[in-house]
């Protein structure tokens, strides 16, 4: 599918379902990232600059300045609502209160972040527009409740590289384009350096392992500079992470009429 069919198929399902949930709009998070960037873009093509929201929530120990400014840049560009909350305070008082974990506090900041964009949501009768990507929903690269948390996810069926594709077509500030990805959960994050390999890698590979999206070989990644390794690494983030992807078990409980 060309890029601007893939542009307007993603505008069309945002008014489509804001139509069927009555709903006057959409917030969502907006980190300065590519993902979020190109969300908020699609978003405002779709719904007009009135109906769009963004929330812009550094943490000032752990955010760096240029993300919080390109995101604000983004906003005036688009001439959407936006908002700055620090929520540095917010999450010290749940630090001050707990034990400390790096990966519980980070997980905790993304979650005080999603709490504070549906509160905003909910105060305004918007849905929450989510940014994940399918790289990121497959291998579970997000976290649980926290900016894997949406009520839409208009992005959710393009690899990584493909956003990347999609934010050129929108124009998305080269400052944006250029920065490595990033949830911003502790002081110098990156994305990929945390995965272990690049997205152009990560993309390959889940094509591979999809076997009706690609018709590459083992020998063709291998070609790509993927080797064994990275594929095994894939795979297990894959299986170690499924219940992300699913909604928690129900126990059923059936009454039979004796």
């Amino acid at each position: 599918m060309k890029i601007l069919d893939i542009a307007n198929c993603i505008i069309e399902f945002i008014r489509l379902e804001l139509s069927i949930a009555q709903s006057q709009g959409v917030v969502l998070g907006l980190s300065g990232g590519i993902d979020s960037s190109v969300a908020v873009c699609l978003a405002t093509k779709a719904l007009g600059n009135k109906r769009v929201m963004g929330l812009i929530l550094p943490d000032r120990n752990v955010s760096k300045q240029n993300d919080l400014e390109d995101a604000v840049e983004l906003c005036k560009e688009l001439d959407i609502q936006y908002q700055i909350i620090d929520i540095t305070e917010i999450k010290q008082k749940y630090i001050d209160l707990l034990p400390l974990e790096k990966m519980a506090i980070g997980n905790l900041t993304a979650r005080i972040r999603m709490a504070l964009i549906y509160y905003y949501a909910n105060f305004f009768n918007r849905l929450v527009l989510g940014t994940s990507d399918k790289s990121e929903m497959m291998i579970g690269y997000f976290t649980k409740f926290g900016d894997g948390a949406a009520d839409l996810l208009p992005l959710c069926d393009l690899y990584k590289t493909e956003v990347r594709e999609l934010a050129i077509h929108l124009n998305v500030p080269k400052s944006i384009l250029l920065k490595k990805s990033t949830p911003s959960l502790w002081l110098n994050q990156t994305a990929e350096d945390e995965i272990g390999m690049e997205y152009e890698k990560i993309d390959a590979i889940l094509k591979y392992l999809d076997k009706n999206n690609s018709e590459d070989t083992e020998k063709d990644l291998l070609t790509k500079g993927c080797t064994k390794k990275d594929v095994e690494l894939v795979r297990n983030r894959l299986l170690k992470n499924n219940h992300k992807r699913i909604l928690p078990k129900i126990c059923v409980i059936s009454f039979k009429n004796s």
